[in-house]
């Protein structure tokens, strides 16, 4: 077996959202293992000198909407341009799919949900209700969301975040196969022929 894709992610980024189904159908194709690293945004950026969207030029900022169009069209994956809660604050909801992942269980469906409720459904998943709702409609223990408050939990975002620093993470998603990085669900084409 190849080794695994090291995926590292932002619950609330748009483009992660465009490439997550895509990477796990990529590692299945493979039958190789993916290991989902939720990090923080912040570390991420701080590290590698990238800035919160509302601190981009604006033409940054419009020119991130004509891809997200244009990405959404191609992949035929809807999603709202302008979602009411966006930026949000994801680290509970970073933390329950880490408590859930921690726990041997499978994250694809959970996540996906999570994302969701940002890009399509307009629900602010920094609440707690709207957590606990992804997690019961999953088939998943409300629990994980007591969990995520778990020092242990916590501990495992922030060495999540801690690696994406040390492996020179400048944005998301990427991804890793060994020493390789391969920034942005554009570069999937990439990561699966790696594998092949």
């Amino acid at each position: 077996m190849s080794e695994p894709i090291i995926h590292y992610f932002f619950v609330q980024s748009p483009w992660s959202f465009f490439g997550f189904r895509r990477v796990v159908e990529i590692a299945r194709k493979h039958g190789v293992d993916i290991i989902h690293k939720p990090c923080r945004a912040a570390d991420v950026w701080e590290h590698g000198g990238g800035v919160p969207l509302a601190k981009r030029p604006k033409p940054r900022q419009d020119y991130r909407l004509v891809e997200l169009k244009r990405w959404s069209e191609f992949l035929n994956i809807p999603i709202n341009l302008h979602p009411k809660y966006f930026p949000v604050d994801e680290t509970r909801a970073a933390r329950t799919i880490i408590a859930v992942q921690e726990d041997g269980k499978d994250v694809l469906q959970l996540t996906e949900t999570l994302m969701g409720d940002i890009w399509l459904r307009e629900r602010d998943i920094a609440d707690a209700a709207v957590i606990r709702e992804a997690l019961i409609a999953n088939g998943l223990s409300a629990e994980y969301l007591e969990n995520a408050d778990l020092p242990e939990i916590a501990n495992i975002y922030d060495g999540n975040s801690q690696s994406a620093r040390d492996h020179n993470i400048f944005g998301v998603p990427t991804y890793f196969i060994g020493n390789e990085m391969f920034w942005g669900q554009d570069r999937l084409d990439f990561v699966d022929r790696a594998l092949g």
